[in-house]
């Protein structure tokens, strides 16, 4: 045991050079040990472990593996006697203690982790608050936490006696519906962690304890992560093999990935895949590492049902549907990240659906889901011959089926506002159709537990529930309001798109020249009905506590005369009846009101749309830039404010910016995927593919089937991974962009047959798309020319990009070198595209591709150079 002064002394020495450059500190620990080579071994040893950047939720008794000091003998803790040894492990100890005032039982957990810098006894605090804030009936409590005077950690949870839930299902000799049952109960606990932000990362049967009375209890989340920071910083979220469970791990975690959401489900399927084999799905028990994470990596596992068939002499009849049995496991364990269940929420769905004996939401794999995966894995074994007519009898329907036949489960709390009708006779009220729904989803995109759809005008009219799911929303806002004499009637609900049951209404009146009132009685019954009735916890906790942090100040208008202005001309801006005007009633909104950040952000887009399609030339795109600048100045949280902002910094030659901006919104919104998409959209402009790839993957785990994310595709596309192109373009299936881009992923495979089979049924008018057309149709040489002569570059370089490889493809090649120039330098790095993208080939022994070749390369390192300061 080492004793109080040699500890001290270690770490003096360790906080003296810990922060220091390493020539600087080695100088330091030389002096400060002077031959004491012990004490140096000890505090390399720490200094080692703290540049890992480890915190309170990475530290986890059963698992990790020693460290290198002893923890000292105590007996009482912060009020807490110690009885007797629960457990031991590396990195600490775990002890039954008693309360001295109370007496009750405790499990008291000292941490072998004596030496926390600033940033890290801070992290440790916030982290300690956010576990505190789970209070659930099946999570184990956190009760209390602090130091000791040396800076060890410690911690307070509630005691559990009982047993491991697989322990207690044989013992009790459970059957099929009582396991589910308990099943279920540990699901509930999981998704309240994810809906407080954290993920648990090692879920298995000795973390979840049954005691005698039947009552199951979540504990140690020894390595849980907050999502929040999870999303932000990739090494933080990294949970490596000596830490986690292998048996239990998802395969993402086994590979080292950043991991979420689907971790956990896929953990949960383990789990229920053990309580009904009666076996894990993988037995990696004498396994080195490398074979564990082959096997539970590219092993699909055996069904359960032929498990209990093998186990049971053939016989799984009787009640129990074993074919839904094995959807609910398998569904949940899927290899596939995106063909997992997309949420707790909706494996306990189905888990419902079950024990009611009602369809499943989720389906098994397609047999032509089966067969693609199938000849992927064993490409090198097919014939020639074998995999071309494989290809060809399934290339068509694959297309179709790999939407059709994923898990078919909806995002969970995620909303779409629809357009409310007018049901009265004055139509000079009309344009509060669009203005009040809009206002809705502006106020609810404020909340971090919702995913809110953008708002579309144009679905004015459409069945609700229809609308809703061609958006993937699991709840949508329908109204209807009635101008009578000098009142206006506004009646707003919610339905549950799936039963279309109305889970919330209100109807209230108001004066109609009144619109700022209007704005207030919005923004009243969203935050105190509408919002959490949806699920948004933060507008009722703002209530509470009596403040408004969720709907801040720079969000609402101040001004009558100012905000009556942006009512109209965002009625106006619907269907772009008189953009020009619309825009000058902006202008004078906000000289009246500058601080309306809403009214910047419309300004923004009627600016861009000035810029991309009417003659408003630069001025109307510094007017954009101007405009989205200040409207992400005075709310930094919105992220359709922020979207605006990126997009047009990207296309306007400030690349580098358009990172900033995208990088902070994701640092303050982690958890919505339109943030992660903006930080893709500025990667993917500076060329660096393999980062954009991630925050797409990271947006698609958190929302997997918003539509917004289909030109993440580009990325993919141009990195040459075309099977994931084809998944986030199918994401808008049907549209005339996914069949646009489907194009150049089958040109790119050099499938020029499915090329003209896929196209739309129209040449896009962007991207050199007419020139493309006309050479696919073997149209006259001299009007493919003529095209490609009149084509001139147009404000999005990523745009021009494209234009130049099908130009390329259609054998122009000076009119592909020049669209290429202007992308390049307009800020569009494509690089290292310009080197692969197969599209390109014809140009690139041209006279000049090499000086462009230099320029992209030149351009990425400028970006990055940039980024680094």
């Amino acid at each position: 045991m080492m004793d109080r002064e040699r500890w001290d002394r270690i770490q003096d020495v360790f906080h003296r050079a810990a922060d220091l450059g390493e020539a600087e500190r080695e100088r330091v620990l030389e002096d400060a040990c002077a031959g004491d080579s012990e004490l140096l071994d000890h505090v390399r040893a720490m200094i080692e472990e703290d540049s890992r950047g480890e915190s309170l939720l990475d530290l986890d008794v059963e698992q990790v593996a020693g460290r290198i000091l002893d923890a000292p003998a105590i007996q009482e803790i912060g009020g807490y006697q110690i009885q007797r040894l629960l457990g031991e492990g590396g990195m600490g100890v775990v002890y039954l203690a008693a309360r001295k005032d109370l007496g009750n039982l405790v499990a008291l957990k000292i941490l072998r982790e004596a030496w926390p810098s600033p940033a890290r006894r801070q992290r440790f605090e916030s982290e300690q608050r956010t576990l505190a804030q789970l209070n659930h009936p099946s999570i184990a409590r956190l009760y209390d936490a602090g130091t000791l005077a040396d800076g060890t950690p410690w911690f307070v949870m509630e005691y559990v006696d009982g047993v491991p839930l697989t322990e207690y299902c044989r013992a009790q000799d459970c059957g099929v519906d009582e396991r589910l049952k308990l099943f279920r109960a540990v699901c509930e606990a999981v998704e309240y962690a994810h809906q407080h932000g954290i993920i648990h990362r090692d879920l298995k049967p000795p973390n979840i304890l049954v005691r005698a009375d039947g009552c199951v209890r979540l504990l140690d989340f020894g390595i849980a992560k907050q999502i929040e920071r999870g999303a932000l910083e990739a090494n933080q979220t990294r949970t490596g093999m000596h830490l986690l469970t292998p048996a239990y791990a998802s395969p993402e975690q086994i590979r080292g990935e950043a991991v979420g959401i689907a971790s956990d489900v896929y953990s949960l399927g383990v789990i229920l895949y053990e309580l009904l084999a009666g076996r894990l799905p993988f037995d990696v028990a004498d396994k080195t590492p490398a074979e564990a994470a082959s096997l539970i990596a590219m092993e699909d596992p055996v069904k359960p049902s032929a498990i209990v068939a093998r186990n049971s002499g053939g016989a799984t009849t009787g009640t129990v549907s074993w074919t839904d049995l094995d959807v609910l496991c398998l569904a949940a364990m899927h290899k596939d990240r995106g063909r997992r269940y997309a949420s707790v929420k909706a494996l306990i769905s189905d888990v419902d659906h079950y024990l009611k004996h009602e369809p499943l939401e989720a389906h098994p794999d397609s047999r032509v889901y089966v067969a693609g995966k199938f000849l992927r894995r064993n490409w090198a074994a097919v014939s020639v011959a074998a995999l071309v007519a494989a290809l060809l009898l399934f290339a068509g329907s694959l297309a179709l089926t790999l939407r059709r036949n994923a898990p078919v489960v909806t995002p969970p709390r995620t909303v779409a506002v629809l357009p409310f009708a007018n049901t009265g006779s004055d139509h000079s009220m009309d344009f509060l159709g669009s203005t009040i729904p809009g206002e809705i989803a502006r106020l609810l995109g404020r909340a971090r537990s919702l995913t809110v759809r953008p708002f579309d005008a144009s679905r004015a009219g459409m069945d609700a529930r229809k609308a809703a799911r061609q958006l993937n929303a699991a709840s949508v806002v329908i109204g209807h309001f009635v101008k009578e004499g000098d009142q206006l009637q506004v009646a707003i609900e919610a339905l549950d798109v799936g039963t279309n049951y109305s889970m919330w209404r209100d109807t209230f009146i108001i004066p109609a020249a009144n619109t700022i009132g209007l704005e207030g009685a919005i923004a009243s019954r969203t935050r105190n009905g509408l919002g959490p009735t949806l699920g948004a916890k933060e507008f009722a906790w703002a209530t509470v506590m009596g403040g408004d942090s969720v709907l801040e100040t720079s969000s609402r208008p101040k001004n009558q005369r100012a905000y009556d202005l942006f009512l109209q001309a965002m009625g106006m801006n619907g269907p772009l009846e008189n953009p020009k005007l619309a825009r000058t009633m902006l202008e004078q909104s906000l000289a009246l009101d500058p601080g309306y950040a809403p009214a910047w952000n419309a300004l923004s887009h009627m600016c861009e749309g000035d810029s991309w399609y009417g003659d408003g030339g630069k001025e109307a795109a510094e007017c954009a830039l101007n405009a989205a600048k200040r409207a992400a100045q005075l709310d930094p949280d919105n992220v359709w404010a922020v979207d605006g902002l990126t997009v047009v910094e990207a296309e306007h030659n400030q690349v580098a910016a358009a990172y900033r901006d995208a990088a902070e919104l994701v640092r303050r919104r982690p958890e919505n995927s339109g943030a992660h998409f903006n930080l893709s959209y500025a990667l993917r402009y500076a060329g660096l593919l393999e980062e954009a790839e991630k925050e797409c993957n990271t947006g698609l785990l958190l929302d997997p089937q918003w539509s917004g994310l289909r030109s993440c595709a580009v990325a993919f596309l141009l990195h040459g991974d075309y099977p994931r192109a084809v998944d986030f373009l199918h994401l808008d299936l049907g549209t005339q962009f996914e069949k646009a881009l489907s194009m150049d992923v089958f040109l790119r495979e050099g499938k020029e047959h499915e090329a003209l089979e896929a196209r739309p049924a129209t040449a896009p008018d962007w991207a050199g798309f007419p020139v493309l057309f006309a050479y696919l149709e073997h149209r006259p040489a001299s009007e493919v020319a003529t095209l490609a002569q009149a084509m001139k570059p147009v404000t999005d370089p990523e745009m021009n990009y494209f234009s130049a490889a099908h130009l390329a493809y259609a054998e122009q090649p000076e009119a592909a070198l020049q669209m290429l120039r202007a992308a390049i330098t307009a800020g569009y790095c494509a690089y290292p595209g310009i080197e692969s993208d197969p599209m390109l080939q014809a140009i690139r022994s041209n006279a000049g591709f090499a000086e462009l070749r230099a320029l992209a390369s030149e351009c990425r390192e400028q970006f990055m150079a940039a980024r680094d300061q």
